[in-house]
Formats: C-alpha cells, structure tokens, sequence
C-alpha cells in the first residue's frame, strides 16, 4: 500500500508538469508559479501522510507476533516469527529456573574437588578348595577346613595432579588408595581398610614431548618398592592368583615410606606399533624398611637400587622386549630376644635378579631372591640365616588384546579384543639354607614348592577371569603340614 501511495505521488507531480509546458504558452509566468505552489504543498501533505502511515505500523508490529507479508505471487506469507516483550521475558525466566537447577544438582549430586582427580579400583572375588584340611589362617584349630570363599584384594583410590605444566609437562602428581585387609583376633577374624598409597610424585623431565623422551621422576611417600617384577606391579597387573612365595615371605609385597628416584635411558620407540623400550631403566631409593603404615623402629634406614637392562632390537625382532634386571636393597632390623633388643642395626638384606621376555603371544620371565638376615638364637645371640627363593613362569596368549597396536586402534570403551593366556609357573622357596625354621604363612617349617596351571581369560580391558591347579610339596611333612592339591577360581576386576 505504502508503494501504491508513492506512486500515485509522483503520478500527480509529473501531471501536474507536463500539462504546465502548454499553460506556459498561454499564461503569464505567475500563474505558473502559484499552480507549481499548490502542486508543491500538495506533495509535501502526502508525505506527512506517508510518514504517519509508517509510524502508526511500527507501533502496530510491536504488539503483534505475526507479521504479515506478501510473496512473489502476492500472497500474504505469515512464516515470519517476532518474538514480543512478554515472550522475552518468559525466555528470561525459563533461563533463570535453568540455571538454578544445574547448579542445584551439581551442589548436591556431584563430587567435587579443587583439583583434578580421577577414582579408580580393583576387586578381588576368590573361590577355593584343597583335598587336605587346613588350619592356616583359621582362629579355631581343631575347624579344620577344605575350602573357602574369600576377598584377597579390595582396593580403592584417587590421583591426580596438583600442579600441571601444560608447556613441558612437568607435572606434580599425588595418588592416595585405601586397601581392605583381613586380620586374626583372640575370638575370631576381622578386616580393616588401610592405607595403601600415599605419595606426590615430580617429573623432571617432560610427559608431553614424545615417547621418545627419557623418564626421570622422584616419589616421596608410601609405594611399592622397585624390586623385581611381581612387587613392584600394582595389584590389578600381577598375572597369577598367587604370587611369589620367596618375594611374599621376605616383605617384598609390602609398602614402604621413603624417598625414591626412577628414571630411564636412550628409549627406542616404534610409533607404529605404540612400543617403547628404553635400554636402561634405574631406582635409587631410601625407606623406612619396616611395612605399611609403620614408623621407622630404629635409627637406620634401608637403601634400595635396580638396574634393568633392555636389548636394543627393532620391534620385528625375535628378541623384543627381552629385559634382564637386578635389585639390591641394604636393610637393617632390630634382633629383639623376647623384650630385649639384641643389636638395633642388624642385617636384612635383599638381592634380587630376573629375566623378562615378552614377544608375544608367547612369554618367560624369571625371578632369584636371596634374603640375609640377622634373628635371635635359643642361647640369646643373633645369627645370621640366609633364605631363598626361584620363581620361573611360561605363558602362551592366544588373542589380540597383548598387541600395543591394538590398544592404539579406535574402538567403542566396550569392544576390546578377548583373550585367553595359559601358564605354568613352577615356584619354590627356602626360608633356611643351613636349617629348618618356621617360614610359609605360618603353616610349618622348611622348603616348599608349588607348581601352579593355569588360565587368564580376558573379557574386557580391566577385568579377568583367572583359574589355576596348585600342587603344594613340603620337604617336611608334618601331622599338620602336608603336600596338597588346591584348585582357585578368581574374578578380577579394575575400574
């Protein structure tokens, strides 16, 4: 309509003009002018007009929500949205009452903390049965058992870091966990949640550069200790049901306060495959040496040192991964006589030397543990008593989920390759050289061999299903100790 009024506007100017040519033949110049006055002024009231007209529509679209328009067919086309005041201010309110909620559930549902963390566990479920009766670990004993169900391993932690380098990746880290333990009272058993982990660690050197870039961090706190291979392996990646007797019965398994500094040399890295192998790896350490979630019980601290060595083969070779390793540790330990203190900075060292081979689907490693130390003898001195102990395993994997390529390779969380690992592990332990003496978990005296078949089957990437036959041989037997067979099936999951 707006243009139809226009139109009409300059119709009439141009009206008014063309026949003035011919006035001006006949007329006086002054009638012209008045007649071009009057067109004048009529031209400039349709213009208010117009104006007007403009203003009382944008007055009108405001309170309106559907704006009418024309096609090019000359359609009225209402397609066209305007939000008005009142839906602005709904828009508004539902916003606020969106707002409110979310930081409502996050308050309420949502653990939080002032760094980042992330939870993480693993859970032990154990069946088992032997066809001799036992008393070990029973608080009754005339109860004698065969079998059992138990809990061996419930652990649950956080870490994180509390200082990231974003730039070089010099990051500080912590890690604390919580482990579930069982204990034998005067009436009965109990269990208890200690402290397991509880360390800071600092990298030296980058942990964003490349996999080709040495390793150098220090860890202050209580951790595993670098020795061997079983003991310094967090409790989800132990690959039997039962670990090393030598290693278990010299406090090897156990966690240890201090200060220790690990670190690697000259790693060879094949991005292809995700594989990683630095020709030397060392930890130089100092600890308490008295257990978990002790105090030190003397003025003497122990020193602990490994070196493990890598050949320097390509990643087709048939000697990858063949690593070959020693451990020292320099203890000492309070001979006590009942009540009284025979010498507080006696000997309790350990040494240590294994081979690691895994070219998979194929696999050994080996393990030698030698323990010298100082105990009280029945005149009242101390003696020194050597112990030792062999820990051989094969094992053979048929599946894909051991490949590094493989956990490099996109896929849903859930869609992990299975597998399945058959092993024999042949383990034997002597608590005296020169003599008998009480040494196996309390069950008797002298040298003990377990031979162990089993199986790993791998469902998922965290969790396993672990079964294994274990022949116990004594060198002595006893009414109360005797050679057994044992079958256990476990159920271990990580998360």
């Amino acid at each position: 309509m707006k243009h139809t009024i226009l139109a009409g506007s300059i119709a009439i100017v141009l009206a008014g003009v063309v026949p003035s040519t011919t006035v001006w033949a006949d007329t006086s110049l002054e009638e012209n002018l008045a007649q071009l006055q009057a067109q004048l002024v009529a031209l400039q009231q349709q213009v208010d007009a117009l104006k007007q007209q403009k203003a009382t529509d944008n007055t009108t679209a405001s309170d309106t929500s559907v704006t009418s328009a024309t096609d090019e067919n000359g359609e009225e086309d209402t397609s066209i949205q305007t939000a008005t005041q009142s839906d602005l201010a709904g828009f508004r309110t539902d916003l606020e009452n969106y707002k409110y909620d979310d930081g409502r559930q996050y308050e309420r549902k949502t653990v939080k903390s002032t760094r980042d963390t992330t939870l993480y566990g693993t859970v032990q479920v154990r069946a088992q049965g032997q066809d001799e009766s036992t008393t070990a670990g029973n608080p009754a004993p005339n109860s004698a058992r065969r079998n059992t169900f138990d809990i061996p391993t419930a652990l649950i932690g956080v870490r994180g870091n509390l200082y990231r380098d974003y730039k070089e990746g010099k990051n500080l880290e912590y890690q604390l966990s919580f482990s579930y333990g069982k204990r034998t009272t005067a009436t009965g058993s109990a269990s208890d949640l200690n402290l397991a982990d509880a360390f800071v660690r600092y990298h030296f050197t980058s942990t964003n550069g490349g996999l080709e870039i040495p390793k150098l961090n220090v860890t202050f706190g209580q951790q595993l200790i670098p020795f061997g291979l079983d003991p310094q392996s967090p409790e989800d990646l132990r690959p039997t049901i039962n670990v090393a007797t030598g290693l278990a019965q010299l406090g090897l398994f156990n966690r240890q306060s201090g200060l220790i500094l690990r670190g690697d040399v000259k790693p060879f890295v094949d991005y292809g495959s995700n594989y990683r192998a630095p020709l030397l790896e060392y930890a130089l350490g100092v600890i308490n040496g008295n257990g978990t979630n002790k105090l030190d019980d003397n003025n003497h601290k122990d020193y602990i040192g490994r070196l493990a060595f890598t050949l320097p083969v390509d990643y087709a070779s048939i000697f990858r991964e063949l690593k070959f390793g020693t451990s020292y540790i320099k203890g000492s330990k309070n001979v006590v006589n009942g009540t009284t203190v025979l010498d507080g900075n006696g000997r309790n060292d350990r040494l240590g030397f294994d081979v690691y081979y895994n070219h998979a689907p194929f696999g050994v490693t080996y393990e030698y543990v030698q323990g010298r130390s100082d105990y009280a003898t029945a005149s009242g001195n101390a003696s020194e008593v050597k112990a030792e102990g062999h820990t051989a395993t094969l094992f053979y994997t048929l599946g894909d989920q051991f490949y590094n390529s493989i956990k490099s390779a996109a896929k849903f969380d859930d869609s992990w390759p299975n597998s399945i690992q058959t092993f024999y592990r042949f383990d034997t332990y002597n608590p005296n050289k020169s003599a008998d003496v009480t040494g196996i978990a309390g069950q008797g005296q002298g040298k003990v061999t377990i031979q162990t078949l089993g199986l790993n089957f791998f469902f998922a990437e965290t969790t396993k299903f672990q079964v294994g036959l274990n022949h116990w041989d004594y060198a002595h037997e006893t009414p109360v100790q005797k050679d057994f067979n044992e079958a256990q099936a476990q159920f271990q999951y990580t998360f």
